[in-house]
């Protein structure tokens, strides 16, 4: 075989390879796709109704904080007005190198205000371990977590206690994520679309399943014994997925209480939306780094089906930027195989057929929008509604803004020591967003 001989020999081979690659990741995405379409088809049933419990546990409730000062007095109201025994549960304001007035506001609202002053460990992971060591937990049956720009829903920590009676077994338990101002604008309806739609389809439907949900970092309780085994020597910038995958890894798993409701604001600016969303996906993947290749072996050694989710869920950012890649790779590789290399009439002749190759991908994703657009708000609402298809194409925008953001985030990854504050300004009341409901 000579240099030319062994040069197309090379190519053929090389273009075959891959075909192959592309083909056999393809199969593998929609594999994924099929099992997670599968899970979420749970989301259409609904927990049963808790009965009362017969004993009343004690709640430590922790609003970790930062120059909250706009938003932090209507949380703090709704927790004084919660429907629970005011002697069973204190609320623990940690006010992290504050400047503004949080930690007085606190304790005029009834609140114990823990201050604390540390320029070179900040943030919100670093501020709740602080917090942890200045609690007495021994007082104390489990912790409630509020971030300061929450609302609480009267009932929270009362369906909380029903649960962790149901259900003695549960260690942590995660509440639903609702938004306080979804119409604010085009933004926080399409957050709104999206938590609606993962509460649901997401989290309820694998509590549903007897598989683990996750943390949401907020409205969530983890029973003291709990915090004692695992601790919170959390690392990542995302210290709710990080304390869930430990707890899975553990053997435990996050429980999903949809009797209990939480408030929770979100950006009306696309700069600091983005910002926010960098954080959360650079401590997505340092977690997958961190503990995915773990629950991967959990799932050979032991066969459970809730260690495989974890890792599929950790991978979930890697797997949405080998989607995109993977669509573009095969666009190109179907173009390049029918026009150049094989021409055939297996490509596109008309300006429909064009259209069609290359909007196909798109119109998918626009009809997976328009169905979160319907599907979400009419489990969040319990009734069938309309109201938020016109915000389909916002949604489809939303979901786009997302790719830069998975890209960017892989390489930063290694970075988890600088914590962005996002800011909050809608100092609304609990009365407000249930009139506006």
């Amino acid at each position: 075989m000579d240099k030319t001989e062994l040069f197309y020999w090379l190519i053929w081979w090389g273009w075959w390879l891959i075909q192959f690659i592309l083909y056999t990741l393809l199969g593998a995405l929609m594999c994924d796709g099929v099992y997670q379409i599968i899970v979420s088809l749970r989301g259409f049933w609904s927990q049963k109704k808790m009965p009362q419990a017969k004993r009343y546990r004690r709640f430590a409730v922790l609003v970790p904080a930062h120059n909250e000062a706009m938003v932090i007095v209507p949380l703090l109201k709704s927790l004084a007005g919660q429907n629970y025994p005011k002697n069973c549960y204190k609320v623990y304001a940690s006010c992290d190198n504050c400047t503004d007035n949080t930690a007085e506001l606190a304790r005029e609202n009834g609140a114990i205000a823990l201050e604390r002053f540390d320029d070179e460990h900040n943030g919100k992971t670093w501020n709740v371990r602080w917090a942890l060591t200045k609690i007495p937990f021994e007082e104390y049956d489990a912790l409630a977590m509020f971030d300061a720009d929450n609302l609480a829903d009267r009932n929270f920590l009362m369906s909380m206690n029903n649960y962790m009676e149901l259900h003695p077994e549960a260690e942590a338990i995660q509440g639903v994520l609702d938004v306080k101002n979804p119409d604010d604008n085009w933004l926080t309806r399409s957050y709104a679309l999206a938590y609606w739609f993962t509460n649901r389809f997401w989290q309820l439907a694998r509590g549903l399943w007897g598989l683990s949900c996750t943390l949401g970092g907020t409205g969530l309780v983890i029973r003291t014994a709990t915090l004692e085994r695992i601790g919170w020597n959390l690392q990542s910038l995302t210290e709710d997925l990080e304390m869930s995958t430990r707890l899975i890894l553990s053997g435990s798993r996050v429980h999903w209480n949809d009797a209990a409701v939480i408030y929770d604001e979100k950006p009306q600016d696309i700069a600091i939306s983005k910002r926010q969303r960098t954080r959360w996906m650079q401590g997505h993947y340092w977690v997958f780094w961190n503990y995915g290749w773990d629950s991967l072996k959990a799932f050979f050694v032991t066969r459970k089906l809730q260690y495989l989710d974890l890792f599929l869920y950790l991978l979930a950012p890697a797997k949405s930027c080998l989607g995109i890649i993977i669509m573009i790779a095969g666009m190109a590789f179907t173009l390049v195989n029918n026009m150049v290399l094989y021409p055939s009439s297996d490509i596109p002749q008309s300006m429909l057929e064009w259209t069609l190759f290359f909007g196909l991908p798109v119109f998918s994703i626009i009809a997976f929008c328009l169905l979160c657009a319907i599907a979400g708000p009419s489990m969040h609402e319990k009734k069938f509604t309309l109201r938020y298809v016109k915000d389909t194409f916002a949604y489809f925008w939303f979901g786009l803004t997302w790719i830069p953001i998975l890209f960017k985030a892989a390489f930063l990854a290694k970075d988890q020591g600088k914590w962005v504050k996002t800011e909050h300004t809608r100092g609304i009341s609990l009365d407000d967003v249930k009139t506006k409901s």
